[in-house]
């Protein structure tokens, strides 16, 4: 644990699908560095990997996990695809099958996915509730996902990387004093630095401490071909960094 005096930090994983697997080399790069993480967050495959970390599954067991998945594992195709293409039952049962059926509020590390409330123009974070159901919100590609509803009667929710694929903000938000950002170098698209940009918008004005960028040339974000690779440039990447940070 970090002592009284040690600022909380809080690590921030981006979305980025496939690409996301780089996260799982983060992890193993944090672990062996053994600096106390206090607050996870993250958007959509961020979300994914954050959220089981955040629960005490270690790197190494993700790790094992993402270099068995298939496409399948995520997803079937629907019979009726007015939502979305494809049926998240799969991912659902898998996530159940690693972690349970847990409350975000229970787990050891403070954590909270961020996703978009269709008709929102603020991403919201979610940090109570169920885990399984937050991150398959926060992972509903709109139009290859259906949407997901938190909560009885509450609004339908979509891929939190919509408007806020690196939620820094989500991160202090949960008490974070410092934080690690973890992202693929892709850069925001132009409407969605203008989001960022406004006063109401829960980003504007915050930055992290430290920016991890990982270098994904050459692979793409739908293709589980290059797992492998993507893990080691994640953790090349965040070991460089880190040893380089103060």
């Amino acid at each position: 644990m970090s002592s009284p005096q040690s600022p909380a930090l809080g690590l921030v994983l981006s979305s980025g699908a496939a690409r996301g697997a780089a996260h799982a080399g983060v992890l193993r790069a944090v672990e062996e560095a053994g600096i106390e993480i206090s607050v996870v967050t993250g958007a959509s495959a961020g979300a994914l990997i954050g959220g089981a970390w955040a629960a005490g599954v270690g790197s190494d067991r993700i790790t094992a996990r993402l270099l068995r998945a298939q496409w399948a594992d995520f997803g079937s195709a629907t019979i009726t695809p007015r939502l979305g293409l494809l049926d998240t039952t799969p991912m659902v049962r898998g996530i159940e099958q690693m972690l349970g059926d847990l409350l975000i509020e229970e787990l050891p590390t403070r954590f909270g996915a961020v996703v978009t409330e269709l008709r929102s123009t603020t991403p919201r974070l979610v940090a109570s509730g169920s885990l399984t159901t937050a991150v398959r919100a926060s992972t509903a590609v709109p139009g290859l996902f259906p949407p997901v509803r938190l909560e009885e009667g509450g609004a339908l929710c979509v891929d939190g990387a919509v408007l806020s694929p690196s939620p820094v903000w989500a991160a202090h938000r949960l008490g974070a004093e410092r934080v690690i950002a973890v992202g693929f170098g892709r850069g925001n698209t132009r409407w969605r630095r203008w989001f960022e940009s406004r006063p109401d918008h829960p980003a504007h004005g915050r930055h992290a401490d430290l920016v991890v960028t990982i270098d994904t040339a050459g692979h793409s974000s739908w293709s589980a071909a290059g797992v492998p690779d993507l893990i080691d440039r994640g953790y090349l990447a965040t070991r460089e960094a880190l040893e380089s940070w103060h």
